[in-house]
């Protein structure tokens, strides 16, 4: 119960919430830690309690059907723990099935060291369809009240979020973006119309042109980039400020590694059986709070992760966010080495950078 006591006062001193809501939330994310499964009935197996695991179930179910928050304060929150003055921010989307239910989460994120980290969300209510721009705008309005926009270095996107619109509002807003097109959308080039493809048909293998003249796209003057991969994937760019545009989308792959981070290397979150909008928003929340945990765990102990040693292919063999969730896993189970010399306080004040 040291620990669960131990991350209920770090808790408390950055959430202006009801003891008893962070009371259960401090053994809730323990329990996620341990059993790696948003499974309610496997998290509840996982509670630090004198009390059965079916009792620890209801208690989970009373919390997702009655606690409420604002969403300011996780996210001042996750701000103080990244410490961080300027902000790359990805915006994509998540979505799978639970029986004949769809769950489709609208997420914004902060790129951070080859990762991301969730800012604002919404749940949407729609069958894993696309996002409206009413719903990115309301999403995006949420993250300004956070974040001002002159402390927004770039907004990243992929060729879901496009459209007359959308490109409007990030203008006004004064908002940068980096947003990939797709190549048959159609722009103006010289006085004619051509497909996005067609433009960028010269672009060679590994290869990055780019226009410094705008072209119309969705009828909004834009500067225009293209990179055709070694596998021959096209991709291309559109956004207000044109230097460094393919180098800056190349980050959005953060959010990518973030939704495998709650799901299949992470928290297994498409085995909740959960489906109220209200709760798997909830769900979210405190998946948040483990998620940046464990990424600065992972920084704290390892360093940044463009340091980390490759393996054959090239690429880490554990990235930051595994590496701090072993760690928590192995501090708490009680099975470090003697020499390893940490415990839990020392992982739990990494998460206020103290």
């Amino acid at each position: 119960m040291e620990e669960v006591n131990s991350l209920a006062k770090k808790l408390k001193a950055h959430l202006p919430l009801h003891q008893a809501r962070i009371t259960f939330m401090s053994p809730f994310i323990l329990a996620l830690l341990r059993s790696r499964s948003t499974n309610l009935y496997r998290v509840a197996e996982e509670f630090q309690t004198k009390a059965d695991s079916e009792s620890s179930y209801r208690r989970i179910k009373r919390f997702f059907a009655d606690y409420d928050y604002r969403f300011e304060q996780l996210g001042e929150l996750i701000l103080s723990c990244l410490d961080m003055e300027r902000f790359t921010l990805c915006m994509d989307r998540t979505n799978w099935k639970h029986g004949s239910k769809d769950v489709n989460y609208l997420v914004v994120s902060i790129a951070w060291q080859g990762a991301s980290i969730p800012i604002v969300w919404e749940c949407l209510d729609k069958k894993g369809g696309n996002s409206n721009t009413d719903k990115r705008i309301a999403v995006m309005e949420r993250v300004l009240k956070l974040i001002p926009a002159d402390r927004i270095d770039n907004l990243l996107a992929d060729r879901e979020f496009i459209g007359h619109e959308w490109f409007e509002w990030l203008r006004q807003n004064k908002l940068s973006c980096r947003l990939r097109v797709k190549s048959d959308n159609v722009v103006e080039h010289e006085g004619k119309k051509i497909a996005i493809g067609r433009l960028c048909r010269g672009a060679r293998f590994n290869q990055t042109v780019t226009w410094y003249t705008k072209k119309k796209v969705s009828g909004v003057p834009l500067y225009i980039a293209a990179r055709r991969t070694l596998e021959g994937l096209l991709i291309v760019v559109a956004t207000e400020k044109p230097d460094s545009m393919i180098e800056d989308y190349a980050k959005r792959w953060g959010i990518e590694t973030l939704f495998g981070n709650l799901k299949s290397r992470g928290f297994d979150m498409e085995s909740t059986h959960m489906t109220n909008l209200d709760r798997m928003d909830k769900l979210m929340r405190l998946l948040t709070i483990a998620v940046v945990w464990f990424l600065l765990v992972g920084h704290w102990h390892h360093g940044d992760a463009d340091q980390l040693p490759l393996n054959k292919h090239y690429r880490p063999a554990k990235s930051l966010f595994r590496l701090g969730l072993d760690m928590l896993r192995r501090v708490l189970k009680n099975s470090c080495s003697k020499n390893d010399q940490i415990t839990f306080l020392d992982l739990l004040n990494v998460l206020s950078r103290t």
